[in-house]
């Protein structure tokens, strides 16, 4: 039997066509005599592959040119729509799944709550499952159009393998069922594993126009806490994948998780409401054990002395912990996410006050989060598009 060789007409035909789809990805609607010039192939050459290339849906003829002289040209663009990604978000409490298509726009988005009780490994699996398939099947696309699905996982994923370590506790027991290889079993398309928090990061570093060689640190703080990095345009994930666990970090009052998370502020607000027993109802509504953090924002917002006090205090030691980070990580730009992503209003020029003691030119920029709950979620987008063309290119 004739054995092919890398100089075959088969294999010379996808090798052109690979060279001719990446410049069309690259470079935008353009013509055939153009991508004949830059890839230096013929233009029967280049008109052939691109026939191909329509047929099965990658390229698209998009309209004339706008040249002045002769016979307008027809330019042809990457499809978009050839096929679509998953990203998703696995929450303490909820779901978030997104489908996306080629170029990272959101066709359809779903948020679904977690089933109570606890889940078990079989039940994670099930419903992961059951929520995908009811998207899938509510947008009209089959895994046949799917190119890649990316799971953000609220816990340390080990980059070398996709093992899952320290997940929040609503999902602990579930470390087996959100490993990669578990669900790249379950799905029939190549799956991407990522932390939560550094998906967010890539998310607000994408829209935040900074310069390829700047560093941006994500800093979500919820009922846990969590930081992701990005330097260079890339996650830096770390040892182990360990690489933004903040919550062990020591501040004066204590334990950074302990003492900034949700809980951490409302105990903050009970404590100082018991010492401010004059203060009438904001005091009594803010002592109450348990109460709802949101609460002591509408106070802030209202104006009220003493959530202004808990607030100030809260800001005090949130500066704390982000000016002993960026002491060492000097990034360019630090982004409040999760709940306190939505208080920048309230935060901002607070944190700018308290945060003078780091050097004028290593003060990073403070923003709040961009894209509110969806930051996780859109992260995972971005990943499972740049997996989907990868394995197009392969």
């Amino acid at each position: 039997m004739k054995i092919q060789t890398a100089g075959t007409p088969k294999v010379m035909r996808n090798l052109n066509e690979f060279l001719i789809l990446d410049r069309i990805i690259g470079g935008g609607p353009q013509s055939r005599a153009d991508v004949s010039r830059y890839t230096g192939l013929s233009k029967p050459t280049v008109s052939s592959a691109i026939a191909h290339l329509i047929e099965r849906g990658l390229v698209r003829e998009s309209g004339r040119a706008e040249n002045t002289q002769g016979r307008k040209a027809t330019l042809v663009e990457f499809n978009p729509k050839c096929f679509y990604t998953l990203g998703a978000e696995v929450g303490g409490s909820s779901l978030r799944i997104a489908l996306a298509d080629m170029s990272g726009e959101v066709c359809h988005y779903q948020q679904l709550p977690l089933p109570e009780g606890g889940l078990t490994e079989t039940a994670c699996q099930d419903f992961l499952v059951q929520s995908i398939e009811g998207l899938l099947a509510e947008s009209g696309i089959s895994w046949e159009k799917l190119g890649s699905a990316a799971f953000g996982i609220p816990g340390v994923v080990d980059p070398a393998d996709g093992s899952v370590s320290d997940l929040v506790a609503p999902l602990t027991g579930c470390e087996g069922a959100l490993a990669r290889a578990k669900l790249a079993q379950l799905f029939p398309v190549p799956v991407v594993t990522e932390n939560d928090v550094n998906l967010a990061a890539l998310a607000e570093y994408a829209s935040s126009g900074m310069a390829a060689s700047g560093a941006l640190l994500y800093f979500s703080i919820g009922e846990g806490t969590g930081g992701g990095l990005i330097i260079h345009g890339e996650i830096y994930r770390g040892l182990g994948g360990g690489a933004g666990e903040l919550a062990n970090l020591m501040l004066s009052a204590g334990r950074l998780e302990d003492v900034l998370s949700t809980d951490g502020l409302r105990q903050l607000a009970h404590r100082m409401a018991k010492e401010h027993t004059d203060a009438g109802d904001t005091a009594h509504l803010l002592s109450i054990p348990g109460g709802s953090v949101e609460q002591i924002w509408n106070e802030v917002r209202r104006g009220e002395p003493l959530a202004l006090a808990v607030i100030d205090a809260y800001c005090s030691l949130l500066a704390e912990a982000l000016s002993n980070i960026c002491t060492v990580l000097a990034p360019d730009a630090v982004v409040l996410g999760g709940r306190l992503g939505s208080h920048g209003d309230v935060l901002l020029e607070r944190l700018e006050a308290r945060m003078g003691g780091l050097h004028l030119h290593r003060k990073p920029r403070l923003a709040a989060s961009s894209h509110g709950d969806k930051d996780v979620v859109l992260g995972a987008v971005q990943v499972a598009v740049q997996s989907a063309f990868r394995e197009l290119r392969a």
